[in-house]
């Protein structure tokens, strides 16, 4: 279902046009699977930089081994148990 509507271009950002959202799709389409699993790392990667440059502006304190910590809570924080969550404090 949300293939299909993506493929409607129904989930586009406000601020993309709905040729410039048609010609990305068209471009990922013809992308091999091991570029677009190249492509999706690479978003993975930007993301995890932009969240632990978040937490470093909101605590220039944190040593680097803190602020990886801080970030495993951040994005694992409903996955892991309270001993888990323990160990990263």
């Amino acid at each position: 279902m949300i293939v299909a509507c993506y493929r409607r271009h129904e989930m586009r950002p406000r601020d993309t046009s709905a040729r410039a959202a048609a010609m990305f799709a068209d471009l990922n389409r013809a992308a091999a699977p091991s570029q677009r699993f190249l492509q999706a790392l690479e978003v993975s990667d930007l993301l995890r930089e932009m969240a632990k440059a978040g937490l470093r502006a909101r605590h220039p304190e944190y040593s680097e081994e803190e602020l990886l910590r801080a970030l495993a809570r951040q994005m694992y924080q409903d996955v892991l148990s309270r001993s888990e969550r323990r160990d990263l404090s």
